[in-house]
């Protein structure tokens, strides 16, 4: 990953009788250099800490150069296309953070859930992941607020894993689980036991949540030490993966983009074997707690979430631009009104950027602030000219044609 080496590499690159003593003074060093950041919370191997060696300055820098750049691209896009792209990418987060944990969410029912968390009133039929949804929804509200307490953290476990866990396994404490538990392996081989009893539990995300509004660190490196502690304490018997990139997400996004947050699970997702590492590096006895390689293996991940969304965005700008400036043209060519034009232009940006083809009625009506019955005039008038296609009743949905999707010169769902 880089040209730093972590505590243990020195120890077995040491050939020496006296490596156990010179790796120990070095992470004295490091520990005790004025440059490094120390949260005073004790772990099983020493104190937590985070050395800033060039390595991480360097990449560090690559990466608020990068968010600039998802910045600028985001600004320039319509609202509508953003609109449509940010429900798509929680959509894929909330999709692939069940996935990690192996349970299993299509699309479609976080699209449910979202349209049940938006509407903030309870819908005839339950909608499976509607608290989850309405979590990460709250990320894209620039109001929203970081949990205070510990009470406030079980809260958020609460909405996670709501309809999405055994009953066997929710907390059997007052706000955590009273027993102890063990992270395994694919072959059952215990990695790591999370901390306990509940009492050293609940002092230690109470020193978690300190460490996230502490001035003296850098809110994307307090954040990632506390994506790490969540993990180690592993307050709860099941969900702690899924809470935790939550979390991680919501601390994240003061110091990054909600578009890069949004994008972070997906990426994990994919490297899942980096991600994994980095946490059984960090917890090994001869890194005595230095949390270096995981800070950096995250700002890593965060750097391809960045790279896939700046090519991505380019791509369906590119692709948008082209398709307005064949717009005019069949507008010509159709004879239709201008409300029409419109219409195929929202339409145009929700299957470029949406994470489906379709559009309801509601949404068309909604982004162009009108109402439906007038909204359904002009996708008749588009229906009528075989610019449009009809795909649902209830509710009503619309597609843009095979043969506007040719002409406008854009990919096809």
């Amino acid at each position: 990953m880089s040209g730093y080496p972590t505590l243990e590499k020195l120890f077995y690159s040491d050939s020496s009788s006296e490596r156990v003593e010179h790796v120990k003074a070095e992470a004295e060093r490091r520990l005790n250099n004025p440059a490094s950041f120390r949260t005073g919370i004790e772990l099983s191997s020493g104190e937590l800490f985070l050395a800033t060696p060039r390595e991480l300055s360097l990449l560090n820098e690559k990466m608020l150069r990068a968010e600039r750049k998802v910045s600028q691209l985001w600004r320039d896009l319509p609202g509508i296309a953003r609109w449509a792209y940010l429900r798509s990418l929680i959509m894929d987060e909330i999709m692939f953070t069940n996935e990690m944990e192996g349970v299993h969410s299509s699309r479609r029912q976080i699209e449910e859930a979202l349209e049940s968390a938006e509407a903030k009133r309870p819908t005839k039929e339950a909608k499976r992941f509607r608290e989850f949804a309405s979590l990460y929804l709250e990320l894209t509200d620039s109001n929203h607020v970081y949990p205070q307490t510990p009470a406030d953290i079980r809260a958020i476990y609460d909405k996670v894993v709501a309809d999405a866990i055994d009953d066997r396994d929710l907390p059997d404490g007052k706000l955590f689980r009273a027993g102890l538990v063990d992270v395994k392996s694919a072959s059952q081989k215990t990695l790591h036991t999370g901390v306990g009893p509940e009492s050293k539990i609940v002092e230690m995300i109470d020193r978690m949540i300190e460490l996230v509004a502490s001035p003296d660190i850098p809110q994307t490196y307090s954040a990632i030490l506390s994506h790490f502690l969540f993990e180690y304490i592993h307050p709860f018997y099941d969900g702690n993966g899924r809470t935790g990139r939550y979390l991680l997400a919501l601390y994240l996004s003061e110091p990054l983009s909600e578009t890069t947050v949004l994008s972070l699970s997906r990426v994990i997702a994919e490297n899942k074997s980096k991600y994994y590492k980095a946490f059984d590096v960090t917890e090994r006895p001869m890194n005595h707690a230095e949390a270096t390689f995981f800070v950096m293996q995250i700002i890593e991940l965060i750097r391809l979430a960045q790279d896939s969304l700046i090519e991505s965005i380019e791509l369906k700008r590119m692709q948008l631009d082209a398709a307005c400036a064949c717009m005019g043209r069949l507008a010509s060519e159709c004879e239709l009104t201008d409300m029409a034009v419109n219409v195929l232009f929202v339409m145009a940006q929700l299957h470029l950027f949406g994470a489906f083809s379709e559009a309801s009625l509601k949404d068309i009506a909604g982004n162009l602030e009108v109402s439906t019955q007038t909204a359904r005039r002009y996708l008749q008038e588009l229906e009528g000219k075989g610019l449009i296609a009809t795909v649902s009743r209830k509710p009503l949905k619309f597609v843009l044609s095979g043969k506007t999707v040719e002409a406008l010169e854009m990919p096809a769902a």
